[in-house]
């Protein structure tokens, strides 16, 4: 007999069902897997980097901002150049403001002029803050440690005009701070045509009234809220969160869960909520519509989650933070001076990784290097939860591989009964014929599938059996 095996959704915190109860190192596709490539470093080490990102002014150049613990640094000409020093900072978050990049760390904002590729400490004295966002015509702060509750933000168009600028002018240029008295501490904050601004137990909605009133708050959760600022990320109107009941999605309107059953009870084992609360780090891959969240470590893990296909999976590599950005323009002796000359390049120098502006998913190993995973693909895993093809025993004859990779190895795992401990276990490389020859007789098996080489997809797996005998 033959049954063909699709992959399907990774989803380790359901019951045996049709699912993958591991998917590590792939991306989720509508009909299967792809593979996820090696890290390619970009950067020299930023020892200690706490966040980055990359801009493009309106003159179409790209600039790429990184901090550490002491100081805000650009990565120009192939190597890191401080901006700001003899800072005391936590983690770096940016927000956009026109030609301006406003940065914040728990101190005073830094503004980072991406014409002149200059800096300076924003001026009009705004409260030292740890999150920002941009708002419609406004730069918008929170996270400073005297005012927890408090959510403050710039005049109209002008990112140096706060409300202690001039306390006795009455307009004020529309710049003003809301106390949220309801909802816990400030966690996050996102921008737009509108805000979202994410508390410990609320989500609020944050809109632009004019008048007298400037901005009207809006409750759009009361049940749940963030529990680590740093596991907000924002795709467009889609604002994604980790909340003590899991990995949430905030449309503006509503907030759904989107771990529920598939992937959050996975996490909450993996992690102690110390490490969760001091180690994650949430970006998005904008040309994959995925949304990541890492927890470091050598190796560390990244959890992904496609928002169109609505699938998880997993990458295991070297990470210590992740964030999203663009590419820098990169001259050819920059290139040269990189990898010691220009032959030792591992992309062609036509490759978008030199050009300016394109929108990037990247990742900061332990060592402070920062790349992108664009090289080699990773050994990919993907293991079924437990299957039973029979009313009795079942004997595994060969399994034939759905991919087009070269170097693929199979184990199957078999039991007698779902409560017992696996009896058997054989594990065999693909052949040139493309199966892999099993002798395997078991009630329920689980299947690990491993793909190593070059490969551009991965559906499944045909399997073909025969009834090996009743229980």
């Amino acid at each position: 007999m033959l049954k063909r095996v699709t992959f399907g959704a990774y989803a380790p915190d359901l019951p045996p069902a049709d699912q993958l109860i591991v998917a590590k190192n792939v991306y989720p596709a509508s009909t299967g897997y792809l593979p996820v490539g090696s890290f390619n470093a970009i950067t020299p080490a930023l020892p200690g980097i706490t966040g980055g990102s990359a801009f493009v002014s309106s003159k179409g150049e790209a600039s790429f901002l990184g901090g550490d613990r002491n100081s805000l640094n650009r990565f120009s000409g192939g190597a890191w150049a401080p901006l700001q020093v003899a800072l005391t900072a936590n983690r770096w978050r940016f927000a956009q403001f026109g030609d301006n990049v406003i940065s914040v760390y728990g101190g005073a904002p830094i503004s980072y002029d991406l014409v002149a590729g200059t800096s300076a400490f924003l001026a009009g004295s705004p409260p030292p803050a740890d999150m920002v966002a941009t708002v419609r015509d406004f730069v918008v702060l929170a996270g400073d440690p005297n005012h927890i509750l408090t959510v403050t933000w710039s005049g109209i168009n002008n990112s140096a005009f706060w409300p202690a600028t001039d306390p006795t002018n009455p307009d004020q240029q529309q710049s003003d701070s809301q106390d949220m008295l309801d909802g816990g501490e400030v966690m996050g904050l996102a921008g737009g045509e509108y805000g979202i601004v994410l508390q410990r137990n609320a989500v609020k909605r944050m809109s632009y009234e004019g008048g007298d009133l400037i901005f009207r708050f809006d409750e759009i959760a009361s049940n749940v809220g963030c529990m680590a600022k740093g596991s907000v990320a924002q795709a467009g109107r889609l604002v994604f969160f980790l909340s003590e009941r899991g990995f949430m999605l905030c449309d503006g309107n509503d907030v759904s869960p989107i771990g529920e059953e598939l992937v959050n009870a996975t996490f909450f084992r993996a992690y102690s909520r110390q490490d969760i609360i001091a180690g994650i780090y949430a970006a998005v891959d904008p040309a994959r519509h995925l949304v990541m969240w890492s927890m470091p470590g050598t190796p560390g893990q990244l959890w992904l989650y496609n928002w169109v296909l609505k699938r998880w999976a997993t990458i295991e590599t070297n990470v210590r933070l992740i964030f999203s950005g663009f590419t820098a323009n990169i001259s050819l002796d920059a290139i040269d001076a990189r990898y010691s000359n220009l032959d030792a390049v591992p992309v062609s120098l036509d490759d978008p990784l030199f050009s300016g502006g394109n929108p990037l998913f990247l990742i900061a190993r332990t060592d402070g290097v920062v790349g992108t995973l664009s090289g080699t693909p990773l050994t990919a895993t993907l293991t079924t939860a437990r299957m039973e093809l029979t009313s009795g025993r079942t004997r595994i004859r060969t399994v034939r591989p759905l991919t087009d990779a070269n170097v693929v190895s199979v184990t199957i795992q078999g039991r007698p009964r779902a409560g017992s401990v696996p009896l058997v276990e054989q594990a065999n490389d693909m052949r040139r014929n493309g199966e892999v020859p099993m002798r395997v007789n078991a009630q329920q098996i689980v299947v690990s599938v491993q793909i190593a080489d070059l490969w551009t997809y991965a559906q499944g797996f045909d399997l073909e059996y025969e009834n090996g005998g009743l229980r």
